[in-house]
């Protein structure tokens, strides 16, 4: 991320520095240092004229020894834009020998492709992407080599016909002399110091705000701490007075069944008990007289809603009548026993 940071500063420091006043003030000091300096030397330093543009195919009257960049027609080359992942920043070449073959329907050994980086957003880095035959691209460069041009550079021309700055040349011919490369090498080296400058007191912000990034990283990690503590307090007395009003809410299973052995006659008795956590009590049993039970569980303190449950049956092996009935438990109240009471 660190340099895709630097990166999006030069970005910024490029867009900034074009025109600006600071910029203006340079180049006319420089031509003015350069005026003073002896003929000479001046012309040793000034650069050599730019080379002339020309489109192919090559005309026919080109002096020999002619610098040219040369300018391909749109329909020989592919040329796109595409959205990459922000990872693919750090190398695109890389990543585009791999993911060539995803983009144009020829492998990295049938083609010479240049990448260009356009821009990035919080997502993707956008380059263009120019691809060109090596066949096709070999035949230009024989072509210019028998005619005798020295190529300084491989343009493309987009559909309007305009030149997209490009450079697919391979191998970019260097036929200066040393005194005429002193200059770009003078522009470059004060362009690495300004960077490295720059960089510098980038780099100091970044770790004067990582240190404070941390920092209140780490107060938001104990605050979360705080709240996650306080929550799971918050839980706990929540459950306890669930707990405390569902215990108020229905009896206890003894209390339940110390009723039901007060209220049910003598010759009653039960064959299942079950009570949920609802507070809904499921009677089954046999009685002698099982049709008058309603109106005795009725009558228990801490039993409502009593109800058959389907028709009573008369037990041919016990002689008594089968029952099914359903009540709902009530809260113990007044001075009901607890449930833990005998």
């Amino acid at each position: 991320m660190r340099a895709v940071s630097l990166w999006l500063w030069q970005e910024r420091f490029k867009s900034r520095w074009q025109g600006s006043g600071a910029q203006v003030f340079c180049h006319a000091w420089g031509q003015e240092l350069l005026a003073s300096l002896p003929a000479g030397l001046r012309h040793g330093l000034q650069p050599g004229r730019p080379p002339r543009r020309c489109a192919w195919p090559l005309p026919g009257e080109i002096p020999e020894g002619e610098r040219l960049i040369l300018e391909l027609p749109a329909d020989r080359v592919l040329a796109q834009r595409l959205g990459l992942p922000l990872a693919a920043a750090r190398d695109l070449h890389r990543v585009m020998d791999f993911e060539l073959d995803r983009f144009t329907p020829f492998s990295a050994d049938q083609v010479h492709y240049v990448v260009r980086r356009e821009g990035m957003d919080t997502e993707q880095v956008w380059v263009t992407l120019a691809v060109i035959r090596r066949e096709w691209l070999q035949h230009c460069l024989d072509t210019c080599s028998a005619r005798g041009v020295v190529l300084a550079g491989i343009d493309v021309l987009d559909d309007d016909g305009q030149p997209m700055g490009l450079d697919l040349l391979p191998h970019a011919p260097s036929n200066r002399s040393r005194g005429r490369r002193l200059p770009g090498g003078l522009t470059v080296l004060c362009l690495a110091l300004l960077v490295a400058v720059a960089w510098q007191w980038l780099h100091n912000r970044e770790t004067a705000l990582a240190a404070m990034v941390q920092d209140v990283q780490g107060l938001r990690t104990q605050a979360a701490e705080v709240a996650a503590l306080r929550q799971r307090l918050d839980d706990a007395q929540g459950a306890a007075q669930f707990l405390a009003r569902r215990r108020l809410a229905q009896p206890g299973r003894a209390l339940v069944l110390s009723e039901l052995t007060r209220c049910l006659p003598t010759d009653t008795w039960l064959q299942s008990l079950e009570i949920t956590a609802q507070g809904q009590v499921d009677i089954a049993g046999f009685s002698s007289h099982a049709s008058a039970l309603i109106g005795q569980v009725k009558g228990c303190n801490h039993l409502a809603d009593a109800q058959y449950q389907g028709v009573i049956q008369p037990d041919e092996a016990s002689g008594r009548e089968r029952f099914y009935m359903r009540a709902q438990a009530r809260g113990e109240g007044g001075d009901a026993p607890r449930p833990d009471t005998p």
